[in-house]
């Protein structure tokens, strides 16, 4: 009896510290993505974050606001790197502490609008990584021409478009 109580402890408790290491590859190939775009983790799985070329981050936001960081959120902070690196990356590694969906994005400027956008545990229906990424590119402002300023004045209907000093 004592005996394989003893082996019982012996043989499960490596399986009680066991986790999976996942790989993503952030901005790789000057592409505006994270590769994988989303994995399936468990509790005390490790992510290694592994940053390419330009310079990105892996910020936590929601579902609701792909595009913008949640407060006490998990963030890389920058990480620049240059044309000429093709080696020794510089990494960043997340412990997983919740089964649930985490949604992530590229914070630098225009990068999640384009797409830049990751998940860990996206469900497979409702809330899915695909509606989450839609979402994001659904934040691209217009650009350029009339459009753009026909925008500024819908939104701001009281405010020149002149500067003060050029309107004079």
């Amino acid at each position: 009896m004592m005996f394989s109580a003893i082996f019982t402890l012996l043989f499960t408790l490596p399986l009680a510290f066991a986790w999976t290491h996942h790989h993503v590859e952030v901005g790789p190939n000057s592409q505006l993505v994270y590769d994988p775009e989303y994995i399936t983790a468990d509790i005390g799985d490790k992510v290694t974050f592994r940053f390419h070329q330009k310079n990105h981050t892996v910020t936590q936001s929601s579902f609701q606001a792909p595009c913008t960081q949640i407060f006490d959120g998990f963030n890389s902070g920058f990480n620049p790197v240059g044309p000429d690196v093709y080696d020794n990356f510089p990494t960043v590694t997340l412990t997983v502490l919740v089964d649930t969906p985490l949604w992530f994005h590229c914070e630098q400027t225009g990068h999640c609008p384009q797409g830049m956008v990751f998940a860990i545990n996206p469900p497979s229906s409702g809330n899915t990584f695909d509606k989450f990424k839609a979402a994001a590119l659904a934040t691209a402002a217009p650009t350029g021409g009339s459009h753009a300023r026909a925008e500024m004045a819908r939104r701001f209907p009281r405010a020149s478009l002149v500067p003060k000093d050029l309107a004079q």
